[in-house]
């Protein structure tokens, strides 16, 4: 065999090994149940935002229902994490989207037959973010029920890569369906796309249950959950570097458009393209977290993944080039994309079954604190510029990651 033939055949051979989740059955009934799944939510969005500005033309209530649907989400996480560990996971997450989906008809229906008012879209965003506290949770920890432990770090990259096809379809598809058809019948959408990932999860089956968690009550069952973090370096290292990007990494996005118009001074369609430049990198992030799912080294590729995008954020936020900070901003998606589904291939594959729900539930309420990060990166940008705030949080997070492999060499050393 000549040696161009050899790498061809490595090269295919690492493409098929980035797509081995799908081999699995159970894996591609849910993979395709979640594409509809967030398609909907992404949608939703969209939607609900569009229908309160033409009802109340008000930026605040706008907010305000941003946090009806955030209250419960953060407040009830914990709790959805519990019942994650003490029930059938897959019920839960089939029984959530049944509830999104009736949400999403009845406000379609308010909609259409014109009935609909403000108080109706805070109710039903706050049951909505109820839903999500319990359903969230669910899907995160079923993930090792549906292929083997070799193939999980492989399924969280290709499932990553759902969320990032609809962070750049799902608002463009929202946005085309409400200019032609109205916002009513985009609900009804949302209503059907959660009906087919209903229809396929159905499809679902396992041959063996997971271990019941111990008896004990609730609360109990929260406190067992929070001292396993505690107690174990991976989880607390980990957990702590996601919040920690959440917080002050993250907030950059919040700040976008003032760097749009105020500092690069390219407008709406430059925002815009900002925004596109990274999901286009977010989606390359999780293909390469799907291209290396069965390689080593999982330690120093996150790390190395941290700090390479703490110092992406500096280089943009000082950046006067448009041009140059659209590659930027590909690279930032890349980099943070990469990092951050590495941490939660490594948390999935390490961690007991019977505490799945309840961690994965802490670690996925980072993501909820992004807002208390934009709060604060706001804050600075308000007194001392955007470029400071976000060269905060790019310092913030390079050290961060610099302190974890200086002090926790065991996480640096860390393979899978």
């Amino acid at each position: 065999m000549s040696k161009a033939t050899a790498q061809a055949t490595t090269g295919s051979h690492r493409i098929v090994e980035a797509l081995s989740a799908l081999r699995h059955r159970n894996y591609r009934l849910y993979w395709l149940g979640q594409l509809s799944s967030v398609l909907a939510q992404n949608m939703e969005g969209i939607a609900q935002s569009w229908l309160v500005l033409e009802l109340t033309n008000s930026p605040l209530l706008l907010g305000l229902t941003g946090l009806a649907f955030a209250i419960p989400t953060i407040t009830l996480t914990l709790l959805g994490g519990v019942i994650a560990d003490r029930a059938d996971r897959r019920r839960i997450m089939i029984f959530s989207q049944l509830g999104s989906a009736s949400i999403f008809f009845i406000l379609a229906t308010l909609v259409v037959i014109q009935w609909v008012a403000l108080w109706h879209v805070m109710t039903l965003a706050f049951l909505s973010g109820c839903i999500r506290a319990f359903d969230r949770p669910s899907r995160m920890a079923l993930l090792p029920q549906m292929v083997p432990k070799e193939d999980i770090p492989n399924a969280v990259a290709v499932g990553g890569t759902i969320w990032q096809l609809n962070r750049l379809v799902g608002p463009a598809v929202a946005g085309v369906l409400i200019y032609l058809v109205g916002i009513g019948p985009t609900f009804y959408f949302c209503f059907f796309a959660s009906l087919s990932a209903v229809c396929l999860w159905l499809g679902i089956r396992f041959e063996h249950q997971p271990t019941a968690v111990s008896s004990g009550g609730l609360l109990q069952h929260m406190m067992d959950g929070l001292n396993f973090i505690r107690k174990n370096e991976l989880y607390y290292t980990f957990i702590g570097m996601t919040f920690f990007n959440s917080i002050f990494g993250m907030s950059y996005l919040i700040l976008m458009p003032v760097f749009a118009r105020d500092v690069l001074n390219v407008g709406s369609q430059g925002f815009g393209f900002l925004q596109s430049a990274g999901g286009l990198g977010a989606l390359l992030g999780v293909f390469a977290v799907a291209y290396f799912s069965h390689s080593g080294g999982k330690g120093r590729q996150v790390i190395g993944g941290a700090i390479i995008f703490g110092l992406l954020l500096i280089i943009f936020a000082l950046s006067k080039s448009y041009p140059l900070s659209l590659i930027l901003a590909c690279a930032l998606g890349i980099a943070s994309q990469f990092y951050i589904t590495m941490i939660n291939a490594i948390l999935q594959v390490n961690l007991p079954d019977q505490l799945r729900g309840r961690v994965m539930s802490i670690y996925g309420l980072t993501w909820d604190l992004m807002p208390l990060g934009g709060l604060i990166a706001g804050a600075i940008a308000e007194y001392a510029g955007a470029p400071t705030a976000v060269v905060a949080g790019g310092a913030f997070v390079a050290v961060m990651a610099l302190g974890v492999a200086m002090f926790s060499p065991n996480m640096r050393r860390l393979e899978q």
